[in-house]
């Protein structure tokens, strides 16, 4: 059990761009992934999305970067419909980045190359000008090359800058994928299970850069630890069976009943109100 403090709640902020997901449903073979799922996720705001394996979160994530299709209902960034002809490469022009459950780097590149590898879908050269080496792309490989070591630098790895991956420690990895993300300057983060495979003192870094990230960018965390996800969302979104059953502050989903027994059946403290789902999470 990691022991994360909380902190206090900042409400959701209307302001920048917002990503609105209605009535969405998708099956695959005749078993509903998503039914009628609605959310929306604010600039300047953490909204957690959790539930049990198998509840849809995955699914969700894969939804909003194009790589599934839905049966029925909309998702839009920004005004913009993500569900028409949407794919995974529009994400970073949308201002869209997203982390793996994994690290997903390149093992052939350096940690500093790996980073810049994720800001070449808003490169200004070509790739003519990269072919020929002109000043104008040397000059925007310096930049990003800058802005890389400073990003790998602020969430302290900056010495592993020209390390191959498979010779660092996996939290290590997962920093490097992080600022591989954040490189490209999006206005939403995706994070996918971003504390799998981190100590507890790696995840409590991690919640103090999830905090630090608010202010600049809106953030929807999927994730399994619990002290986690209470500690860093403003909001929290909670999926069974494909369908939402919770949405709320962390305080309003951690004494929800519901949400209690999706997690542990019928296991709930009644003489409390509440189970002690999260408190042993």
């Amino acid at each position: 059990m990691i022991a994360i403090e909380p902190e206090p709640h900042a409400p959701a902020k209307s302001e920048g761009k917002a990503l609105l997901i209605e009535g969405l449903s998708v099956g695959f073979g005749g078993l509903l992934a998503l039914d009628q799922v609605s959310l929306t996720a604010f600039q300047r705001e953490t909204v957690g999305v959790i539930g049990p394996n198998g509840a849809g979160k995955t699914t969700l994530f894969n939804i909003i970067c194009g790589f599934v299709g839905a049966d029925s209902g909309q998702v839009s960034y920004g005004g913009i419909s993500l569900l028409e002809r949407h794919h995974p490469h529009d994400l970073t022009k949308l201002g869209i980045a997203r982390t793996l459950q994994g690290v997903g780097l390149f093992a052939g590149l350096t940690l500093l190359e790996n980073v810049m590898a994720g800001a070449q879908a808003g490169l200004r050269s070509d790739i003519a000008s990269a072919f020929l080496g002109l000043w104008r792309s040397s000059r925007e490989e310096r930049r990003l090359a800058l802005r890389a070591r400073e990003l790998l630098d602020e969430l302290g790895v900056g010495a592993y800058a020209r390390y191959l991956p498979a010779a660092l420690p996996f939290a290590v990895q997962k920093s490097a994928a992080l600022a591989r993300a954040l490189i490209a300057e999006p206005s939403l983060l995706l994070l996918d299970e971003p504390a799998s495979g981190l100590s507890n003192d790696e995840m409590d870094e991690l919640a103090t850069m999830i905090r630090g990230l608010r202010s600049r960018m809106g953030i929807l965390l999927v994730e399994h630890h619990m002290d986690l996800v209470m500690s860093v969302c403003d909001r929290i979104v909670v999926l069974d069976f494909g369908r939402v059953i919770a949405d709320g502050t962390p305080e309003s989903v951690r004494s929800n009943p519901e949400v209690a027994t999706a997690y542990l059946g019928d296991e709930i403290d009644k003489s409390s109100g509440h189970s002690q789902a999260f408190d042993d999470a």
